[in-house]
């Protein structure tokens, strides 16, 4: 056989490798349109799955969590850490959407406010106990909120433990009728709300005293005052606070509001007007206390829809001013 010219010598191997090369081309072909395929299937659906999350959380966005209407009921999302740094991770979970009415349907009232100014709602006050046997109490008619009441037994026992055996409570939940004798008795002295205006119509405020003491003046109303906030409950009407309160210095009373909202008035030095307004204000704020970090909400509006993820705890009370303040927690 004529070689061409200048052409270099062919080894058999040679031939033979060129020979399966041309077999195998088909084969290379084939894989190389699969992959790309692969390709263009996969970038469609993750664009797909942008412009549905897109969809998902609308501009108005409340902070903290997305929002989204009420017939989505829940999605999938990746909740990412905030500036605020309210969550350490981001993680995946799903979200429950409630509506303003929904939420304010599960209301405790734990810090509905009640003062001059705002009287109480049309019903009366719920998960009322009789305080006997738990607390030592002026008599066995007094009666309080369910949850106060438990925590109001935590805060006697550590009293005891810390030396201060002898607290009472003189006051708890007052009926209509029993405020409004009260206020005649004693009209024109200020010392008395009028009916419908007094946070003992709650069932979540409460009187103290200890045996032999004016606990204004004494060691133990400095405790109470002190380390109360620990149990949930505020002195909800300090000396300096009254052109606020409008009530004068009642070193005996003291509300439940439960956490980690005692601990952020404490320690903010401030009673419950200020606080909503300071939420109404700030619509989220992130307060940390004893390990667990609390996100609370602030609604004010019927359009509102908040998101709680699944992996969160909440609770939610009505401000009785039109607002709702949703408490959550991861647990």
């Amino acid at each position: 056989m004529r070689k061409a010219p200048n052409s270099p010598e062919i080894s058999p191997c040679q031939v033979e490798f060129r020979k399966k090369r041309r077999k195998q081309r088909p084969f290379i072909f084939v894989f190389f349109i699969l992959i790309c395929v692969i390709a263009w299937l996969v970038g469609a659906y993750l664009v797909s799955g942008s412009a549905q999350q897109e969809n998902l959380a609308p501009a108005n966005n409340l902070v903290g969590y997305p929002v989204a209407s009420a017939s989505q009921g829940r999605i999938t999302d990746t909740y990412s850490t905030q500036e605020n740094g309210t969550y350490p991770a981001s993680y995946q979970t799903t979200f429950r959407a409630l509506t303003f009415s929904q939420l304010a349907g599960m209301s405790n009232d734990h810090l509905l406010l009640v003062n001059k100014d705002y009287g109480m709602p049309d019903y009366m006050a719920g998960n009322l106990v009789e305080i006997a046997g738990y607390v030592t109490a002026l008599n066995n008619d007094i009666l309080l909120n369910e949850d106060a009441l438990a925590m109001l037994e935590a805060m006697f026992d550590s009293a005891t433990a810390s030396g201060f055996t002898q607290f009472r409570v003189t006051q708890g939940f007052r009926t209509h009728e029993y405020q409004q004798d009260l206020y005649n008795q004693m009209a024109g002295t200020g010392l008395a709300a009028r009916p419908g205006h007094s946070e003992h119509q709650v069932g979540l405020a409460v009187d103290i005293s200890y045996h032999g003491v004016s606990i204004g003046n004494s060691i133990q109303g400095t405790w109470l005052a002190n380390y109360s906030y620990r149990y949930g409950f505020i002195l909800r009407y300090p000396e300096h606070k009254t052109d606020i309160t409008g009530v004068p210095f009642e070193p005996w009373h003291f509300r439940y509001v439960g956490q980690p909202h005692a601990y952020f008035m404490t320690h903010r030095d401030i009673v419950l007007e200020e606080y909503i307004a300071y939420l109404e204000s700030n619509r989220m704020i992130s307060v940390a206390f004893e390990g667990v970090v609390f996100t609370i909400f602030y609604l004010l509006s019927e359009d509102e829809v908040l998101e709680i993820p699944d992996s969160h705890s909440f609770w939610v009370s009505r401000d009785n001013t039109g607002g709702i303040i949703v408490t959550t927690w991861r647990f």
